[in-house]
């Protein structure tokens, strides 16, 4: 009977120690009460019992396993010495034992052992019972039956909780994945944004430098032109992070679609035009996090890169899938043609921030380009 390991809280294991030494206590009171001498075989199996049993409580160790096997086949032996070798007057005492035997099988073993401290008490009362299973039925097979019951209780329990556990790290591994994407978004968009404007910002300053020894009034006229890409850096960063805190505002989605196109057109002077009606209602959290940051990311492309004069941006929801649409009149993507994401992932083109996004939510993403003449960018998304 090779036991697995089971989880039991620490006080349960000290109480069924407790009532296990209870219980070898009792069978030495009454096994030589009220003629303590000569001492029986079943006296000292009692006695050695008791000594086992309150070892068990001094000596219990956290690394269980093995000892709670050992401690149920000592159990079970003594229970069949005591029904092998019945007091007169111990049979409420040899009845508990067989019910601390089966609980204690049943909260600390698995099937197989319960099956069998079961049926190796039948087959022992078969033995020893003159009338028969008539007789041990009610005594022993049907607690044996309800500790099987339980023990299968205990075993779906556990199996539940195991898959539970199993999809909290999952769960929590999925959140640390989309940490780090976005921690990787927001890199790019530093480096790509600001830190280089920065950069630029830094040269321009040293060329001005050298140019107050020489001409001052060209250098106060690059002065000039640096306040005015520095005014614009600051509106950039000042959506870029009102950007960032939109999505944990509280705000519904629609609500953040809405302030999303409304800085869109304040910052880039681009006519967008958006109908989003009620699509994004009903949204999972982490869902309608993503898709607004797939909104955001293809708009920004948009402004960034297409030079395009009219954006459109499409949301709908049909068939338990929602589908976002955003499509320009600028210069489109270097290449030409309609691609997959599995396509754009073989060929390393198309918006990386919006595949993996997309990819996290087992999506789809379509990307239509006409090099000069626009793109349009389609993601579908089970909801």
């Amino acid at each position: 009977m090779a036991a697995d390991r089971v989880v039991v809280p620490d006080s349960w294991r000290l109480g069924l120690g407790v009532a296990r030494a209870a219980i070898a206590v009792c069978l030495v009171e009454l096994e030589l009460y009220p003629q303590w001498y000569p001492l029986t075989t079943a006296a000292a199996i009692y006695i050695s019992f008791v000594v086992f049993s309150f070892a068990s409580i001094l000596w219990e160790r956290k690394d269980h396993g093995a000892a709670d096997l050992l401690r149920l086949i000592v159990d079970l032996l003594v229970l069949l010495v005591s029904a092998v070798n019945p007091v007169d007057r111990a049979g409420w005492a040899l009845g508990i034992f067989y019910l601390y035997v089966l609980f204690s099988a049943a909260i600390l073993h698995q099937m197989k052992e319960i099956a069998v401290v079961v049926g190796v008490v039948v087959v022992v009362g078969l033995l020893t019972v003159r009338d028969s299973i008539i007789s041990i039925g009610p005594i022993v097979v049907i607690p044996g039956l309800l500790a099987l019951g339980l023990g299968w209780q205990r075993r779906l329990l556990e199996a539940r909780l195991s898959q539970a556990a199993k999809q909290s790290v999952m769960h929590r591994t999925d959140a640390e994945n989309a940490r780090e994407l976005e921690r990787q978004r927001i890199a790019a968009d530093l480096h790509d944004g600001p830190l280089q404007s920065f950069i630029s910002f830094q040269m321009r300053l040293e060329v001005i430098k050298k140019l107050l020894t020489r001409d001052r009034d060209a250098a106060i006229d690059d002065l000039t032109q640096l306040q005015g890409i520095c005014r614009k850096q600051i509106t950039d960063m000042r959506s870029f992070v009102r950007n960032m805190r939109m999505s944990a505002d509280g705000a519904t989605p629609a609500t953040n679609i809405r302030q999303i196109a409304e800085d869109f057109q304040k910052t880039s002077g681009i006519a967008l035009q958006w109908q989003v009606s009620d699509a994004l209602s009903g949204l999972e959290p982490e869902v309608s996090h993503e898709v607004l940051q797939i909104v955001r990311e293809a708009l920004h492309n948009a402004q960034k890169h297409s030079k395009a004069t009219r954006v459109t941006l499409l949301a709908e929801k049909a068939d338990q899938q929602l589908q976002i649409t955003v499509s320009d009149d600028g210069s489109g993507f270097p290449f030409g043609g309609t691609y997959n994401l599995d396509e754009l992932e073989l060929m390393r083109m198309g918006p990386e921030s919006i595949k993996r996004r997309v990819r996290t939510l087992s999506g789809e993403l379509i990307v239509e380009s006409n090099p000069g003449k626009g793109a349009t960018i389609r993601v579908r998304v089970p909801v």
